[in-house]
């Protein structure tokens, strides 16, 4: 059990990580969990957190996958992947997902295809196709996608 002092302090740094960024309850739990905190202190500073709207996990959801989507290039496969693996609610994740600009999503399929398409070397157009399918599918693009698009370009 920590000291009151010492509780207040961990408190305030992860006040302090929220301020900065979103943070979902996932990140939070592992940022205070590196002190030697009990599972209730931790359950007790991120109830405070959300109690006080540094934590939402809607609203972490919904800027999780707009940096992804924009910054990463990353595909809604990816994104809820990785949402998941933090432990974040399924209708969160559905909802944030859902919002995607369809016309955003498919041009920046479009561009990662362009850009990997100029540096592969194989003149061999199935090896190609093959290789612009499985970067694609990496970054978490759904397979139909990636066809039509290949149609495309």
């Amino acid at each position: 059990m920590l000291t009151k002092e010492e509780f207040n302090s961990i408190l305030q740094k992860a006040r302090n990580l929220c301020s900065r960024s979103e943070k979902c309850v996932f990140d939070i739990r592992k940022y205070v969990s590196k002190n030697d905190i009990s599972e209730i202190e931790i359950e007790k500073t991120i109830e405070i957190l959300i109690t006080e709207k540094y934590i939402d996990e809607a609203r972490y959801t919904g800027f999780f996958v707009n940096d992804k989507l924009k910054f990463n290039k990353w595909g809604k496969i990816k994104i809820r992947h990785t949402l998941r693996q933090k432990k974040i609610n399924e209708n969160h994740i559905t909802k944030a997902i859902t919002n995607i600009d369809n016309d955003v999503y498919l041009d920046t399929l479009k561009s990662i295809i362009r850009q990997k398409n100029k540096t592969i070397k194989s003149k061999d157009s199935i090896k190609v196709k093959t290789s612009l399918i499985r970067f694609a599918a990496g970054r978490g693009f759904e397979y139909d996608l990636i066809l039509d698009i290949l149609k495309e370009v």
